[in-house]
């Protein structure tokens, strides 16, 4: 089964169901409900999905109910010391998205996907969009 990595914004966009993007986080994560592939989300992304749906004004009860549910599908990658120890040698502009590259790896993670492609372009695993590997991997 193959590992896919979703970033912060996909999960994001599925919990906050944010449009025009639900639909294709939708998809993903059904899939990984079926078993078509194994979804990776690192533990990070969690904890901005709760401080965003706080805000956003979602209930305790709604965010745990919600993150329960992706916890069930998801498998959760962590941060340790010797992820911390490759993003503070990276080159990553972006501090946030080396935590989740090297945290992917960590996991054999054999995609990433994110609707910011250009925050990975010096990866070594492919990285797509949610609609182009969902175009890719039907």
């Amino acid at each position: 089964m193959k590992k896919v990595f979703v970033d912060t914004n996909v999960l994001l966009d599925l919990l906050l169901e944010r449009d025009p993007w639900a639909k294709d986080a939708a998809i993903l994560f059904s899939m990984a409900d079926r078993r078509e592939i194994e979804l990776l989300c690192c533990s990070l992304s969690f904890s901005t999905a709760i401080y965003l749906m706080q805000r956003f004004k979602y209930t305790r009860k709604e965010i745990v109910s919600k993150l329960s549910i992706v916890k069930s599908i998801c498998t959760i990658t962590t941060i340790n010391g010797s992820v911390i120890d490759r993003i503070l040698q990276s080159d990553f502009c972006d501090l946030e998205d080396a935590i989740q590259y090297y945290s992917a790896l960590a996991y054999g993670a054999e995609v990433i996907v994110t609707r910011n492609t250009a925050d990975f372009s010096e990866v070594r695993i492919p990285v797509f969009t949610p609609q182009d590997y969902l175009q890719n991997n039907k």
